[in-house]
């Protein structure tokens, strides 16, 4: 499987996440914006790189550019004339971090892994609206993180109640979502905005592609080390609790 396939997506899919209609994206396509999807038999798919490219377009229009304007400059980009530089720019910009492949499940191979969805369709619901199941053709779904997915299996072997696992991976998801948004804003504060407030000079493009490369790893990195160092604080400062627990029990079985 490649990176396209990864990531497949219909027409009214990438529509949907990029904000636009059908309409637009292929009349987009017709106007050579954008290029035409991968097909398979007659259904086409389009990537991640399609999705950046409407997302630009979209932005370019909010910003007051006509599509002909538009046109002209996407041309110059990807021709690699005078703004060739920014081909590399949207790469960089548009690569992803997590390198998953999705799954596909049917209802049934769900529900005898996870049996609580079985027996209450709040969980299922739950679990759908969270994302970690989302529904696709006929019975079957989508699993975008089968990582997150082993990591509520594992909850729940350990003994952790279904409701509360999915509780917290939500709590989670909304403290990292918040601390993603923290780290992103910094880069467009402190490196994209200069740029752009230097009026997107073409000269400074490599140089600006090589900071975004700098950057990118730092996030994980940092996020990593400050969740280290308070699982070891929070573990320290609990341990002798935990174990006089322990001892408290084996004294009273043993007198």
């Amino acid at each position: 499987m490649t990176d396209d396939d990864d990531e497949a997506m219909t027409v009214e899919e990438i529509a949907r996440r990029a904000g636009t209609t059908s309409r637009n994206v292929r009349s987009y396509q017709t106007k050579g914006l954008l290029s035409h999807p991968r097909k398979t038999g007659r259904v086409g798919f389009y990537n991640r790189f399609h999705l950046t490219r409407l997302k630009l377009i979209s932005s370019m229009q909010e910003r007051g550019y006509s599509l002909a304007a538009i046109g002209d400059l996407l041309e110059a980009w990807d021709q690699r004339k005078t703004v060739g530089e920014m081909l590399g720019l949207e790469r960089v910009l548009a690569g992803r971090y997590h390198d998953e492949r999705r799954r596909e499940m049917t209802r049934r191979e769900l529900e005898q892994r996870f049996v609580a969805l079985r027996e209450d369709s709040a969980l299922w619901d739950r679990a759908v609206e969270l994302e970690l199941i989302v529904p696709a053709e006929g019975d079957r779904f989508a699993v975008p993180s089968p990582r997150l997915l082993d990591v509520a299996k594992t909850m729940l072997e350990v003994g952790v109640p279904p409701d509360v696992a999915l509780d917290e991976l939500a709590n989670l998801r909304t403290q990292l979502g918040a601390v993603a948004e923290s780290l992103v804003g910094l880069f467009k504060d402190h490196v994209w905005k200069p740029w752009i407030d230097a009026g997107r000079p073409i000269r400074q493009l490599p140089a600006l592609v090589r900071k975004i490369r700098k950057l990118r790893p730092l996030p994980m990195v940092t996020v990593n080390a400050i969740l280290a160092q308070a699982l070891d604080a929070e573990l320290q400062a609990n341990v002798g609790e935990l174990l006089s627990q322990v001892s408290n029990r084996a004294s009273s079985e043993s007198s």
